[in-house]
């Protein structure tokens, strides 16, 4: 709970709206249709103010040109299923409106803590409306009716006389200024007035509506506009809206409309309330959430108005709610206490009796202490006494009125003589007056003659001046015709040549566009030739770097066997030169002694090595293949 819900004064809770539209926003003027009402229509916009328990009080009423005959069915059985829910059958309910049970539960908590609902139209004059609206308006046995006016007739400055112009409707404000503020504020409240005073209604509805796109007029007409309503409210026993839209929605960003609007509306609240006349508040909601919207300022103007009680429509007659509960108000509504229990059986009190026995009071006879006869007697001697004493001042009493009658018998015939001299006198001064009648009557009838030949002199200037107009309006719409015609022309060319230019610079884009494409083309196949040739290099590159590779290989292999065999026969040779030198020894050595040794004698090692030996040539040797 923030500090807003705090300080809400309970109060705001409490102030009624009467004013509410289930059937949605307005759309444009050429696509509104009637719209149907349905029971679950009616029974969710309750529904939503007792989710939130405010406004306590509502009603809805829907403007006329969106009645339809299925409405009253629906208004029927919503009531129904209000009574139903307001009696806890839920399912009964939920099952009637066609709605959730919790929908059905919600509302009837709501009905159950004192919460009322009231289904009423906003009755107006829009030429839209069915011809029998009237009498769908009376099947659905509203509440109330809310009088409004929302179309005026003028003459419309092409189509003529007798046009029916929505006012309020910002598709056709711009007409403002043909008709003039003045005008149309004489028309708005002519029309208002005669509605008032010859259709039925209980609520006058948005009294400052022809202010809504700021169109104030004077201060002082204002003024005299404000007496009028009050003066036909109060002959007719209707009551004055005062409307929280403005506040909200019309002049929600305009704060000088906003101020002004709050200002004459308190005038309007104490004029109200000086002639008696109810006040009623409505939020003018075309959808749940603005329900009681901008009640806290209204609260305001009410508390600055000195106005405690406002009316509310229930079953066709208009309640009093009051906003809280003053000491003088607690005294009205009190009751007056029980007369306080006489002595007698009768249940008069010694006052009362005394007042009808004369101003003289006899205790009666049941009321005496049975005991003696002389008891008995001196009540009787004590009763005697005092009915002479009352026949006594009876008789006094009858001379008194006695004279009193002969005094009023002289002053009576002393009167009819004045009033004959009266008479007289005053048939003298009739005929004086007569006299006077005539003369006016001739010098008025000279003063009518005079009159009406200046009536027929300004109305042949008038009808001359009306036919100069005509001509010269004539002549300016021939020339605004030429004129538009030419602006369609130069339109047209301007659109042909627009055309063309768009044409040129499409297929400037579509030329710009293919060569771009083109290039981008070329380019690509540069690349991918380049790519190629990169490509092809790099495999004649890898080609010549892997025949240099072998060819080195195969260079090394054969310098490498050659070496081998150079090696080998250098091996071979050495074995063969030592075999010679072992042979050579082998043969000097006497054989006795080889002999006795029992094996034969190592060959002793050549001093000069094989190295150094001259290799011997071998030309059977071939030149070995290099390994791959």
């Amino acid at each position: 709970m923030n500090n807003k819900d705090v300080e809400r004064d309970p109060r705001v809770d409490a102030i009624p709206d009467v004013h509410g539209h289930a059937k949605g926003e307005h759309k444009l003027y050429a696509e509104e249709r009637p719209i149907p009402y349905t029971a679950r229509m009616l029974f969710l916009w309750f529904f939503h103010a007792c989710q939130r328990s405010s406004p306590r009080f509502m009603m809805v009423a829907d403007h006329m040109n969106y009645l339809t005959f299925e409405d009253p069915a629906a208004v029927n059985l919503v009531r129904r299923a209000l009574k139903l829910a307001h009696a806890g059958d839920l399912y009964g309910a939920a099952e009637t409106a066609g709605v959730e049970v919790g929908h059905a539960q919600v509302v009837s908590e709501g009905l159950r803590r004192g919460m009322h609902y009231s289904i009423g139209a906003e009755v107006d004059n829009d030429p839209r409306s069915r011809p029998d609206a009237q009498n769908i308006v009376d099947a659905m046995r509203p509440d109330a009716m809310i009088r409004s006016v929302h179309f005026l007739t003028i003459d419309h400055p092409e189509l003529g006389a007798g046009y029916q112009w929505a006012f309020d409707n910002p598709e056709f404000q711009q007409l403002y200024e043909h008709v003039g503020i003045d005008k149309v504020w004489e028309l708005y409240m002519a029309t208002l007035l005669d509605a008032i005073e010859k259709l039925p209604g209980h609520i006058v509805g948005h009294f400052y509506v022809p202010t809504k796109f700021g169109h104030w007029p004077e201060d002082a007409k204002l003024d005299q506009y404000e007496n009028q309503l009050i003066d036909a409210c109060a002959a007719r026993g209707m009551a004055i809206e005062l409307n929280s839209r403005f506040f909200y929605r019309t002049f929600a960003d305009d704060e000088h409309s906003k101020r002004r609007y709050r200002n004459v509306n308190l005038r309007l609240l104490k004029k109200a309330k000086a002639r008696g006349v109810g006040i009623a508040v409505g939020s003018d909601a075309h959808s749940p959430k603005d329900q009681g919207n901008s009640f806290d300022v209204i609260l305001e103007l009410l508390d600055k108005a000195g106005i405690n009680e406002l009316v509310f429509p229930v079953n066709g007659r208009m309640a009093r709610v009051a906003l809280r509960a003053t000491e003088e108000l607690l005294k009205q509504q009190a009751t007056p206490p029980p007369p306080p229990i006489g002595s007698s059986v009768s249940g008069f009190g010694r006052a009362e009796l005394a007042a009808r026995d004369g101003g003289v009071y006899t205790e009666p006879e049941y009321t005496t202490k049975r005991g003696t006869k002389a008891a008995l007697k001196a009540a009787a001697a004590k009763t005697a006494a005092a009915k002479a004493a009352a026949a006594k001042e009876a008789a006094a009493q009858a001379a008194i009125a006695k004279a009193a009658a002969k005094k009023a018998a002289a002053e009576k015939a002393a009167a009819e003589k004045a009033a004959a001299a009266a008479k007289k006198k005053a048939e003298a001064e009739k005929k004086k007056v007569v006299a006077a009648k005539l003369a006016a009557a001739k010098k008025v009838a000279a003063e009518k003659k005079k009159l009406a030949a200046a009536k027929k002199a300004a109305a042949k200037k008038v009808a001359l001046e009306r036919k100069r107009v005509a001509v010269a309006a004539k002549k300016l719409n021939a020339a605004n015709k030429k004129a538009a015609a030419a602006k369609k022309a130069a339109a047209k060319k301007v659109a042909f040549e627009k055309k063309r230019a768009a044409a040129a610079t499409a297929k400037i884009n579509a030329a710009k566009k293919a060569a771009a494409k083109k290039a981008a083309l070329e380019k690509k196949r540069a690349v991918d030739a380049a790519k190629k040739i990169n490509a092809a290099k790099a495999a004649a590159a890898k080609k010549i770097a892997a025949a240099k590779k072998i060819a080195a290989a195969k260079k090394i292999a054969a310098a490498k066997k050659a070496a081998a065999a150079k090696k080998a026969a250098a091996a071979k040779k050495a074995v063969a030169a030592k075999k010679a030198v072992a042979a050579k020894k082998a043969g000097r050595k006497p054989a006795k002694r080889l002999a006795a040794r029992g094996k034969p004698r190592p060959a002793k090692k050549s001093r000069t090595s094989a190295s150094k030996r001259p290799a011997t040539k071998s030309g059977s040797k071939k030149k070995s293949k290099p390994r791959r």
